[in-house]
This record gives C-alpha cells, structure tokens and sequence, in this order.
C-alpha cells in the first residue's frame, strides 16, 4: 500500500502522523485541494501522479470530487474521512462510485448511505492527535490553573437561513414552525423531533410565498431534508444555544469564543470572547475551563462532534447535551457528563461547579478513555485494514 494525503480546507496533521507513525507508505500531495466541483485538467494531473509514484490508494479528508474522479482514472482507490454531519455529499454520482470508501463519524448518516446503496462505508468516532495533544500538555505544564468557570466555544448560528428568509413567511407557516421549534428544542433524549416534520409540498409554498427564498439542492435527497437540516436544526440551535447561555450566566460565570456578530446584543452577562484561532489554544482553553459546555447541532443524529473529542484529549471536562452514540463511547458520570432538559443542565452545572474533587476525575478518566481508544493512529489503522480486507 501507498497512500497518497491530499490536504483539503482542514489542513489535519494527525492523519499525517498517523500515516507516519503505523508504518504506511506514503506521500503528500503539494497542493490543497477544495471539496468543490470536479476540475478535470487537476483530475487527470493526480491520476497521472499517482500511476508515475506508485500510489494505491488516495487519502482526504470529505469527499473531494476531483479526487473520486482521479482516483477512477488510475484505477486505484479512494478513502475520504467525513468530518460532518449530516453530510450530503455522498448522495451525488460521486459518492455512489465504487472505488471510493468512506469513514463516517454518525451511524444514523452512516445506515442512510448504506440504504442509498452507497458501496462502501464503515462507522468510526472522531479522533484526535494524540502526540500533539502531548506536547502542549508539556508545554502548558504551567497553565492548569482555572481561566473559565463554564466555557462554550462554538456557533450561535444567528446567521442561519431560517431567520434570513423565514421571516417573510405568512402567518399560518411561521405558526406552524414555531409550533415546531417549540417541540423539538430543549429536549435532549435522544428522540429525533425534526425529521419528518417537512414534506416537499410544504418547501415549494415556502417558495411560492417568500420573495428572495434561494434553496439549491444539488443532492439526491428530498427537498423537503435538505430544508430540515439547513434551515430547521440550524434556527433551533441558535435558539438553544443563546437561551442555554444566558440561563447558566444568570447563577455563574459564563465564557462564549465565537465569531458570532450577535453575540452582545443576545446574550446577557455572558463574556463575549473572540474565536479561538489556534489548535494550542483551543486545547489550553478546554484545559483550564471547570465545565467545557457541548450543545450538539440537531443535525447530528448519532455522532459524537469533534468538540467533545477535542475537550477530552485536553483533558477537560465535558458537560453535553445526551447522545445515545456519546452515551455508548463514554461512560455517563464517570468519563462525561449529560443533561436532558436544562433544568438538569443548570443543576448539573451547580454540582459540577462545587465538586472538584469529583469534576477532574471524571475529567482525567474521559481523557484517558479518549487517549487509548479514539487517536488518529487508532483510527487510520482501522480504517485502511478494513479497505485493504474488503479489497482483497
């Protein structure tokens, strides 16, 4: 085997060094590539690189179409790890082709491609690099002292496209999605509440009746889940977010790092940080914040996101909304922590906030349960023997 890494918009050293680190054959592509549409003269470059160097198998993180495409023409195969979720990429001609494989981190999206008569794809957590993840810890060996007592770094998504177009809507539909968000928002039992709540009929009288609406679907997936999953869970995670936020700011200190314009004006005793701009930081500030908060994006059904991950591997503690697949990856109470309602959230908060003793045990057991089992060499190895099993 001889991979070749092709670098995408999430330029990710670990996979590198996982590469690096198992043994495996491989080099790296010079150039970045965008997961955009197919460019044919890049295509045919890759392919006649990858025939000239000897490469087996091409390597990227999300689907990149020019890859799929250049990958067939040199007659080898594909891998492309699926950061996101949902993610709708595979439900095009390329995600259907069958030397391409996939790792998807949510097994709802995964069943789904599976369904579609997607050829190959295998279910695999989100990872971490965990040498990286050693060398800041000794490098910040000074900094475990506290900065945040309860931190959120993430989206407010108030630049979501319900809030752009939706507020055109006639009375009667916006009736009808406040009735929704209403129902789904706040509950965090693992029940999907959203799905199905759309039918096509409903997005062409969206259409028919709000002057500027714009959704292009370009997947072979009903209107109607698109518009769930880009218009729907996006409004209902700005509404849970900001409301989350400023419940916990009313009993404690709460920190926000976001790119969100809105911030100030929506949040209340909330202290409003600029986004976290390097990988260190991140990492030191998951590191001396008491409670790390997750509230997941409704979207993902059945993945644990990587800012679950990303605090553990710092050694943080997690305080997330419940997720069966997280529940199933962690042990609740002992490596993480979950809420279902926010009455729960805010005592959870309150008990966490007093019990030190008990917060960095759990803590310490999540990042050590994160270390052994979810590393980016752990996963790579995984997943090439699975491709190179089913080659065979």
């Amino acid at each position: 085997m001889k991979v070749l890494y092709v670098h995408g918009s999430s330029k990710i050293e670990g996979i590198v060094n996982a590469l690096r680190k198992l043994g495996i054959d491989h080099e790296i592509y010079p150039t970045r590539m965008l997961d955009v549409f197919v460019n044919d003269s890049e295509a045919i470059e890759v392919a006649a690189h990858c025939r000239q160097s000897g490469i087996t198998h091409i390597m990227s993180i999300h689907l990149i179409d020019t890859l799929a495409v250049a990958a067939q023409k040199a007659r080898i195969s594909y891998v492309a790890l699926i950061w996101d979720a949902p993610y709708y990429k595979l439900f095009t001609d390329y995600g259907k082709m069958d030397n391409c494989w996939f790792s998807v981190f949510d097994r709802v999206d995964a069943q789904r491609f599976k369904d579609a008569d997607i050829s190959h794809i295998l279910y695999q957590p989100l990872a971490v690099d965990e040498d990286q993840i050693r060398e800041w810890d000794r490098q910040a060996e000074a900094l475990r002292e506290y900065k945040d007592e309860i931190c959120f770094v993430g989206r407010l998504y108030d630049d979501n496209f319900y809030d752009e177009f939706c507020s055109q809507l006639p009375q009667e539909l916006q009736d009808y999605f406040v009735d929704l968000f209403e129902n789904a928002a706040f509950r965090w039992d693992g029940i999907d509440r959203i799905h199905g709540t759309v039918n096509n009929e409903l997005v062409a009288h969206i259409r028919a009746e709000t002057p500027g609406f714009q959704m292009v679907n370009l997947f072979d997936i009903p209107d109607s889940v698109y518009f769930e999953n880009g218009y729907v869970t996006r409004k209902i995670a700005n509404i849970e977010r900001i409301c989350a936020l400023n419940l916990l700011a009313e009993k404690y200190p709460v920190t926000l790092y976001t790119t969100s314009v809105t911030a100030r004006q929506r949040l209340r005793g909330v202290k409003i940080m600029p986004p976290i701009c390097s990988e260190q930081d991140l990492h030191n500030t998951f590191r001396s914040s008491k409670i790390n908060l997750n509230i997941s994006l409704k979207g993902i059904e059945g993945g644990t996101p990587q800012r679950i991950m990303d605090i553990m591997g710092a050694g943080g503690f997690v305080l997330t909304n419940y997720c069966p697949e997280t529940a199933d990856l962690f042990q609740e109470d002992k490596e993480i922590v979950m809420f279902r309602t926010p009455e729960e959230l805010l005592e959870k908060a309150d008990y966490y906030l007093k019990h030190d003793r008990e917060r960095e045990e759990i803590a310490q057991n999540g990042h050590v349960k994160v270390m052994q089992r979810y590393t980016y060499t752990e996963k790579i190895k995984k997943l090439l023997a699975w491709v190179e099993g089913a080659e065979s």
